[in-house]
């Protein structure tokens, strides 16, 4: 009997074996099942719009028993793009610290760090780090990007401009226009102190830099409109003459670089023929022209009402009815329409047939001004107020009037 049992051990040890290497791969399948269902799960998510969702499946992807130097970046870059920001510090800092990684990986760490360090309004450590880095040829890009934003964040617009013009050989075309939104933000701090000469300096550097620059020249067309209105009160007709001209051809050029921007040149417009002190026939004559002109090259709604308003004013009704129906059926829109409206009510002979057309009015006006007139090409958010950095996706120049059945 003792034999047998003795002949049964290499079986019982074989058996042992096999169920011990079976309950492995069946642990180590359920294991990767579940990675992969978190995955599939995020990707889900992600397809599905439900970014919050998304995150916490890839974050349970990533944070497994035995990381990968990749997994714990990326698992890192969620932490921070959830808002949970300490813990991607954490995760990043003992990253960067590990001796045991290779140089590259190393740098890697040392600017999600820095990110990190970004988003926390730690920025005077994000900069020791970035400052660093972009000494480092393979990182001096994305560290000289990264410095940019830091500066901006910090309103240093002068240190961004610096980076930006030392490191632009490598940063592209791209960055040259978010530099010229810096001098412009450069040329409103002087304004706001009366430093015209300075603003104007820093208006030509962001023309140098961005030669289509619309925000620049809108800067200009305000500068001139300041001088326009102190050479009226002078009594020096000559250089208001000389200033028209300028805001004038500022606004040409406006029109021809972006057609979407009639609203801008049409506020512009308004300024320059309104002040009390200019004789009010041959302004509006010259008004007519100007807007006339503006109308051709952006074929804004907003526009064509207003010189439908000075056609009424200088010449008829019945000329400037004319001229809104032509438009019309140009370009059909409410806003168009509802201009319309308003001139037929003042030539109809009954005062209730004109209550009825002008309580109409009223609430085609109130819907117009219920929408957003302004959309952000890179990421759609909408607003009722002009933006030259988008709030949202805090991208530059991206913000323009709305082409919309609405208006403009």
């Amino acid at each position: 009997m003792f034999e047998l049992l003795f002949l049964l051990l290499p079986i019982a040890a074989a058996y042992g074996y096999y169920m011990g290497r079976n309950s492995y791969k069946n642990t180590h399948a359920r294991s990767k099942t579940e990675k992969t269902n978190n995955y599939l799960q995020g990707v889900d998510f992600l397809l599905h719009n439900n970014k919050e969702k998304a995150m916490d499946e890839f974050i349970a992807y990533l944070n497994t028993e035995h990381p990968t130097f990749e997994s714990s970046l990326a698992l890192g870059n969620l932490f921070r793009q959830r808002g949970e920001v300490d813990r991607a510090i954490s995760l990043h800092t003992s990253l960067a610290n590990n001796e045991n990684v290779e140089p590259v990986e190393n740098e890697l760490a040392q600017l999600e760090l820095a990110q990190d360090f970004m988003s926390a309004g730690l920025l005077d450590r994000a900069e020791d780090i970035l400052l660093t880095m972009v000494e480092i040829p393979r990182q001096r890009k994305s560290a000289a990007e990264l410095l940019v934003k830091l500066y901006e964040q910090e309103r240093d617009f002068s240190k961004a401009i610096r980076i930006g013009l030392d490191h632009r050989d490598i940063l592209g075309a791209s960055s040259l226009s978010r530099i010229s939104h810096y001098y412009c933000e450069l040329a409103q701090q002087e304004l706001a102190t009366s430093k015209i000469k300075e603003a104007k300096s820093h208006l030509q550097d962001a023309l140098n830099i961005c030669p289509n620059s619309i925000r620049a020249r809108l800067s200009q067309a305000e500068i001139a409109l300041r001088d326009l209105n102190q050479a009226i009160t002078d009594g020096n007709y000559k250089t208001a003459t000389t200033e028209r001209q300028k805001i004038l051809k500022l606004c040409a050029d406006i029109a021809a670089i972006d057609p979407s921007a009639g609203m801008f040149c049409l506020d512009l417009l308004k300024k320059c023929f309104t002040p009390p002190q200019l004789q009010p026939i041959k302004d509006m004559q010259a008004y007519r022209k100007a807007l006339e002109d503006l109308a051709g090259a952006t074929k804004s709604a907003a526009v064509m009402v207003e010189l439908c308003a000075v056609v009424a004013q200088l010449s008829s009704h019945s000329d400037a009815e004319f001229m809104l129906l032509s438009f019309i059926k140009e370009k059909p829109n409410i806003k168009l329409f509802s201009a319309y409206m308003g001139l037929r009510a003042q030539e109809l002979p009954q005062e209730k047939e004109k209550e009825v057309i002008l309580q109409l009015k009223s609430i085609v006006d109130a819907q117009i001004m219920s929408n957003s007139h302004y959309r952000c090409q890179s990421c759609g958010f909408d607003s009722s107020m002009m933006f030259w950095q988008c709030p949202s996706c805090r991208h530059w120049d991206t913000i323009r009037p709305q082409q919309s059945l609405d208006g403009d």
